[in-house]
C-alpha cells in the first residue's frame, strides 16, 4: 500500500467478503435529490456485482440513514468555542438539502441508502469511505476568512425564511449551500434536476462555491475527494472489486487521485481537525484582555482615588451583567440561567477563551432537554413559508435547540456591545472629574511613569 494513503482501513457498515484479488474501482456519481441517481445506484450494484460497496458516508450519517441515530444529543458540544456557529452553518446546509428533496419529491440521501440496502440484499460488504462530518465541519469553519463567516451567518435568516437561500448544488449537507445564499425559490422551481450530474453543471457550482469561499471549498470538497480517494486505493490495493457511489461534485477529483496516486496529500492530516498558526480574532481578544488590566493598573498606579476605580469597575460590571442578561431573557433563558450569564459577563468580555453564553447555556440545560429530533422539528417549520415571521419566530424558539443556540448567541453578543458601550458613552461620564477622556490618559501616562519609577526603585 502505498505510504500517502492512510493507513488504517477505511471504515466499514459491512466487512466486506474475501477480495476477488482483481482491485478495480467503479465511480457512480449522484445527484442526492435524484429519483433517476436512486435506480442508477440500483443498477449499477445488481449489474457490476463488485467485492464492496463504497458510499460517500461516515458512521454517523450512516446511521442516520439506517433510523439508528439515538435522540440524545451532547448540547455541551454546543457550547464550546466556535461550535455553535459550525452547527448554525450544518443546520442551514441540510435545511437547502431538504427543500430540494421536498421540491423534487425526494428523501436526501436516499441514492446512498439505496447503494447500503442493494449491497446488504446481495450480501455485498459496504465500506464508508467519507471523513467524519464533525471534522468535515470543523474545518470547513475554520478555513473560512472572518468576512466569508459573517456573510454565511447573515444568510442563515434568508435561507430560512425562503427569502434568499444556501445554494442550489444537489449536494449532501456537508457539500451544498454552494453560494452561501443566492438561490431563491424561483431557482428552485426551474432547476432540472436530473442535469446536477451533468459534468458542465457540477463544475460550474463548484467553482462558484470557491468564488464565495476558497478555503471552505478546499475543506467540504478538496479535502474529502482526497480522504474518499486514499480509502477506495486502499480497498483496490487490497484486490478489493468496488463500486463507488458518491455525489457528482466529488467524482471528477476522486478519479483523478485513482489515475494518480502519487498525488494523494497526506490523508492522516486531512483527518483531524484543523489548526490556525496564527488568529487575529484571539490576538485582538489577549490584547484587549491586556489593555483592560493596562487600564485599571496604571489608573491606580496614577494615584486615582479609590471611589474613581470603585465606580469604573461597578459600571463595568453593571452595563456587561444589565446587557447580557436582558438579551439572555430576551431569547427565553430562565431568570436563573440569564443571572449567570450576566453575572461573568464582566469577566468573560476581558478573557477571548471565555464567553458568557457559555455558561448562560450550561445552567439552561438544567431545565430543557435537546435531541436530535429538534432539526427536524426546526425543519418542518421553515419549510411552511406561509406562516408570518413572528409566529414562526414563536414557533422556533418553542424548540429547545433554537432557544439554547440562541440563548448562548445572545447572550454573547449583549456583552460586546455592552463593552463598546462602556468605552464609548459610560466612560467619559464617569471620568468627567478627572478631565474626561484627556483627563483619563493623563492618569494612564502619570500611571505609567511611576510604575517605572517603582520598578527603577526595586531593582536599584
Amino acid at each position: 500500500m502505498s505510504d500517502r494513503v492512510a493507513s488504517s482501513s477505511p471504515p466499514s457498515a459491512a466487512s466486506p467478503p474475501q477480495a476477488s484479488g482483481t482491485g478495480r474501482v467503479h465511480v457512480v456519481g449522484t445527484a442526492h435529490v435524484s429519483a433517476e441517481s436512486v435506480e442508477e445506484v440500483r443498477e449499477t450494484v445488481e449489474t457490476e456485482r463488485p467485492d464492496v460497496v463504497a458510499v460517500e458516508l461516515d458512521e454517523g450519517r450512516y446511521r442516520q440513514l439506517k433510523g439508528e441515530t439515538p435522540d440524545d444529543l451532547d448540547a455541551g458540544d454546543l457550547l464550546r468555542g466556535n461550535t455553535v456557529f459550525q452547527f448554525l452553518a450544518y443546520w442551514m446546509l441540510s435545511y437547502v438539502q431538504m427543500r430540494m428533496g421536498d421540491r423534487f419529491d425526494i428523501t436526501p440521501g436516499a441514492d446512498m441508502l439505496a447503494a447500503v440496502e442493494t449491497a446488504e440484499e446481495l450480501g455485498i460488504g459496504v465500506s464508508l469511505v467519507d471523513r467524519d462530518i464533525q471534522v468535515t465541519m470543523q474545518r470547513f469553519w475554520s478555513r473560512m476568512t472572518f468576512f466569508e463567516k459573517l456573510r454565511m451567518v447573515a444568510s442563515l435568516p434568508l435561507a430560512f425564511v425562503g427569502i434568499g437561500g444556501g445554494g442550489s448544488s444537489g449536494e449532501t449537507a456537508n457539500e451544498g449551500a454552494g453560494n452561501g445564499g443566492g438561490a431563491d425559490g424561483d431557482e428552485f422551481e426551474e432547476l432540472d434536476v436530473e442535469s446536477l450530474t451533468d459534468a458542465d453543471v457540477v463544475s460550474a457550482m463548484m467553482e462558484e462555491f470557491r468564488r464565495f469561499s476558497p478555503g471552505g471549498a478546499e475543506a467540504l470538497i478538496d479535502e474529502r475527494d482526497a480522504v474518499i480517494a486514499g480509502r477506495l486505493i486502499a480497498l483496490r490495493e487490497a484486490g478489493y472489486e468496488v463500486v463507488a457511489v458518491v455525489g457528482a461534485g466529488h467524482r471528477e477529483g476522486i478519479e483523478r487521485y485513482l489515475d494518480d496516486p502519487g498525488t494523494l496529500p497526506d490523508i492522516e492530516s486531512l483527518a483531524g481537525t484543523h489548526e490556525r498558526r496564527f488568529s487575529w480574532y484571539k490576538l485582538v481578544g489577549y490584547a484587549f484582555t491586556l489593555g483592560f488590566l493596562a487600564f485599571f493598573v496604571l489608573v491606580a498606579m496614577a494615584g486615582a482615588r479609590n471611589e474613581l476605580l470603585f465606580r469604573l469597575f461597578g459600571a463595568w460590571f453593571l452595563v456587561n451583567g444589565v446587557f447580557a442578561a436582558s438579551l439572555a431573557r430576551l431569547a427565553g433563558a430562565h431568570l436563573q440561567s440569564a443571572a449567570v450569564g450576566g453575572g461573568i459577563a464582566w469577566l468573560t468580555s476581558v478573557n477571548p477563551l471565555l464567553a458568557p453564553g457559555w455558561f448562560a447555556g450550561y445552567v439552561e440545560l438544567r431545565y430543557i432537554d435537546v435531541n436530535v429530533g429538534d432539526i427536524g422539528r426546526l425543519n418542518d417549520l421553515l419549510s411552511d413559508e406561509q406562516q408570518p415571521l413572528g409566529d414562526l419566530y414563536r414557533r422556533m424558539t418553542a424548540i429547545p435547540l433554537f432557544r439554547l443556540i440562541l440563548i448562548v448567541a445572545l447572550t454573547n453578543v449583549g456583552s460586546m456591545v455592552a463593552s463598546f458601550l462602556f468605552a464609548i458613552v459610560v466612560l467619559p461620564y464617569l471620568a468627567a472629574d478627572v478631565g474626561g477622556i484627556d483627563g483619563i490618559v493623563r492618569l494612564m501616562i502619570e500611571g505609567a511613569r511611576n510604575s517605572v519609577d517603582l520598578i527603577r526603585a526595586v531593582l536599584t
